[in-house]
């Protein structure tokens, strides 16, 4: 196993020095910086503020800061003869790569370690398909980014006269809330969705590039802002989609909620069935979302009011709620900036969010809650 391993990882530090060897070879085309001519604009740039009114937090982050921001265009475009490499990299007919298929960052686009697949992407066995919009990127196995940056880009067009005729691309083996989520929120079947190889490229007749609906630059200190109306119409679809769905049900659903990280590598509470006695008269319940489907976890979320939970993606999806109070508990070892990702959720939909920021048990920032943490989690129930 150990030889397996170090063999894995020679392959991997030889592609990544393949990509560094062509990143200069590689041609871009970045709409941020002037959109294509054959853009149907659906909002033009407005301006939008984050309102933390109803977030509790000890320390003074950055981010409290750049609350009020101005959005790019949102729109969508079609590309004729376009083709897809590696994780989602979208090529024209140029042979440019079309920079927002890459989360739009040259950052981004190097990450993948894909500049020499782009190169030669002459090589690489080819698949003739249509019509096609690409979701495959970098984080597309990472639930908080799926919800807050592939669903929401279908969000913005799903309801285009021509939206249809496209098939979803998607990377290989991803985790199973992907199908899950495009079948219940938008109704895409698996008839339309293509799982694209890692050493394929995709000859397209039309690719649609949707923009990633957020913002991230100096200006917001490299943190990603999303936009808050966005963020509303993925809680009003997630709950439109339940009304039809489960109008005669008569399962009864926690209103308390701890969310478990036990079969996690890091942030776990170490002593997590002290914390569940001491909470007993609150009534909890302890959810291990990876045990749900992700129509299971809309609807827990939907019910919950309360939740306790320690900073993972899990959190994410506390957009598919009706009023909750959420108690974060956030290591101090990590970057502040990534409190503020669930912050943007609870407050576009004005949820109370209380960030309980603690000292790591070790390296990989688990928790012990002693009686300082749990008096503060015990006062936010109580208060809010």
């Amino acid at each position: 196993m150990l030889n397996f391993l170090k063999k894995i990882g020679l392959l991997q530090k030889l592609n990544h020095l393949c990509s560094d060897l062509f990143e200069n070879k590689i041609k871009i085309n970045d709409f941020r910086s002037k959109l294509p001519k054959e853009a149907f604009v659906l909002q033009e740039p407005f301006v939008f503020e984050i309102d933390l009114l109803n977030c509790q937090i000890t320390s003074n982050p950055y981010w409290k800061n750049i609350t009020i921001q101005k959005s790019d265009t949102l729109y969508y475009t079609e590309i004729t003869g376009a083709s897809i490499v590696g994780r989602g990299i979208v090529l024209n007919d140029k042979k440019e790569v079309i920079l927002e298929s890459t989360i739009f960052q040259k950052e981004y686009l190097n990450k993948l370690n894909s500049n020499h697949l782009v190169y030669f992407k002459n090589s690489i066995p080819n698949k003739k398909v249509t019509k096609v919009l690409s979701l495959a990127n970098r984080l597309d196995g990472n639930y908080f980014h799926w919800i807050m940056e592939s669903l929401s880009r279908i969000l913005i067009v799903y309801e285009t006269d021509n939206f249809n005729d496209y098939s979803i691309v998607i990377t290989e083996n991803t985790p199973l809330f992907v199908k899950e989520s495009l079948a219940f929120l938008f109704s895409i079947p698996n008839n339309r969705i293509i799982e694209k190889k890692m050493i394929e490229c995709l000859v397209t007749t039309k690719t649609m590039i949707v923009p990633f609906p957020h913002i991230r630059n100096e200006k917001t200190q490299m943190t990603n802002v999303y936009y808050p109306e966005i963020i509303k119409n993925i809680n009003k679809l997630a709950h439109k989609r339940l009304a039809e769905k489960h109008t005669n049900s008569n399962k009864i659903y926690p209103k308390n909620i701890i969310i478990s990280r036990k079969n996690a590598i890091e942030r776990r509470i170490i002593n997590e069935k002290q914390l569940i006695n001491k909470l007993l008269e609150h009534e909890f319940v302890v959810l291990h979302l990876e045990n749900l489907s992700f129509e299971e976890q809309i609807l827990h979320f939907y019910h919950a009011e309360k939740i306790i939970a320690v900073h993972g993606a899990g959190i994410t999806n506390v957009i598919f709620g009706k009023k909750i109070l959420l108690i974060e508990l956030f290591p101090v070892e990590r970057t502040i900036r990534d409190v503020f990702y669930f912050v943007q959720i609870t407050a576009a939909l004005q949820f109370k969010h209380c960030v309980i920021e603690y000292k790591s048990y070790n390296q990989q920032q688990d928790l012990f809650i002693d009686d300082a943490i749990y008096d503060k989690i015990l006062n936010a129930l109580v208060v809010t």
